[in-house]
């Protein structure tokens, strides 16, 4: 007994911490031809090492995917040093940097860039690609200052494979060049700054980013040497000014960000080029916790383009809803969710019903249903990827 305790006691003061999980999920289309749309399974492991103020943290997955070979291996989540005291907190390496109060939207959250190889199949969360960079902030209790340099930055990995059934429609002859960052320079690094006040029952912050457009634009012309239509994802430099705040009122929370973006890169109708505009971007949002388990969230999001050209694929004004109803039963055991994306330009929509059910503290089981529809636009283009789909979740 007494063997044991010591044991117990030495490793709780251990200075290193290892957990992780392993998940699987696996989505199957519910149009003809019924084929795979998503099969991968993960594991992810996370191990810290702390002392005195300061910490390694380091995190990795090893994936198998059955339906994109190439996504198959061993990859580096995360891997960064950080160190901490009353007046300064440094973080440097490959991490994951979160800006904003939007739920899934992109406002002032433009540091970290999203893998969307296999579009919206993942949760956000696990969307998000780490960056490699440099933290540096004042932790204050009433304002926080911080500092964000990213040498090497990141863009959108989108689903360009061949084989991937998330693939835009293209011309049999055309070939897809999206690069994955910039080259490295120095002029091309991302540099950031943001200030955060919390009061009592109000916080809010201002923003200001230099980086690039993460989501390509795409333009379309024909490589003479390769004899094919090269569709170029092209990324340019630009500049971000905004803010944000929260606010909770009893059962509500208010939030919203506002951003001016410099110099956007915006494309053409005819695909063939893309001009640079200033763009207005607003977002509102309200989360709603009802009682009894139940949770409401809305949120809306308008984009305005400056001196604006009919030539321009996107129109002048757009908007975007995005809403989601939960339900938790069986003493918090059962999760049911509700969750929506509305293009209201295009008048296209997406839908996730879905189940959580914690069998224990370190097993979740789910399932769920996708469904993708509408008259136009990016999301009724995938209306033949409506899908069923399962997960099994281990914390270790």
């Amino acid at each position: 007994m007494v063997g044991t305790v010591a044991v117990a006691a030495v490793a709780q003061d251990s200075p290193f911490q290892f957990n992780g999980f392993v998940d699987t999920y696996h989505a199957v289309q519910t149009e003809w031809p019924h084929d795979l749309l998503s099969s991968r399974t993960r594991l992810r492991t996370e191990l810290r090492v702390d002392y005195e103020n300061a910490y390694l943290f380091a995190s990795m997955n090893a994936i198998h995917n059955g339906i994109l070979k190439e996504r198959t291996g061993v990859q580096l989540q995360e891997a960064y040093f950080n160190y901490a005291n009353s007046f300064i907190e440094i973080r440097a390496g490959r991490q994951i940097v979160v800006w904003g109060v939007a739920d899934g939207l992109r406002i002032t959250d433009l540091i970290s860039p999203v893998d969307y190889t296999e579009f919206m199949s993942s949760d956000y969360d696990d969307m998000r690609m780490a960056v490699d960079g440099l933290r540096i902030k004042y932790p204050g209790e009433r304002v926080n200052a911080e500092i964000v340099y990213v040498p090497a930055p990141r863009y959108f990995q989108m689903p360009i494979q061949e084989d991937n059934p998330w693939r835009p429609e293209i011309p049999e002859n055309a070939v897809l060049e999206f690069p994955e960052g910039p080259e490295l320079r120095f002029k091309n690094g991302d540099f950031g700054t943001r200030l955060r006040f919390f009061l009592s029952n109000f916080d809010f912050s201002f923003s200001a980013l230099r980086t690039h457009n993460q989501s390509p634009v795409s333009v379309a012309g024909y490589d003479i040497e390769k004899g094919a239509v090269v569709v170029r994802g092209v990324h340019e430099p630009m500049t971000m000014i905004g803010g944000d705040f929260s606010m909770p009122l009893g059962e509500f929370v208010i939030r919203a960000e506002v951003a001016e973006y410099f110099d956007e890169a915006l494309g053409y109708k005819n695909n063939l080029d893309y001009a640079r505009k200033n763009t207005f971007n607003a977002l509102g949002g309200i989360d709603w916790y009802a009682g009894d388990n139940w949770t409401f969230m809305v949120q809306y999001l308008h984009k305005y383009i400056a001196d604006y050209s009919d030539e321009l694929a996107a129109e002048k004004n757009t908007s975007e809803m995005i809403f989601r109803i939960s339900k938790e039963l069986l003493n918090n055991t059962l999760k049911l969710s509700l969750y929506g994306v509305f293009d209201i330009d295009n008048l296209a929509y997406y839908a996730r019903v879905s189940g959580d059910y914690a069998l224990n503290d370190q097993i979740t089981l789910s399932a769920g249903y996708d469904h993708f529809g509408g008259k136009r636009g990016q999301l009724a283009d995938y209306d033949k990827n409506r899908e069923v789909w399962a997960k099994a979740k281990y914390y270790f």
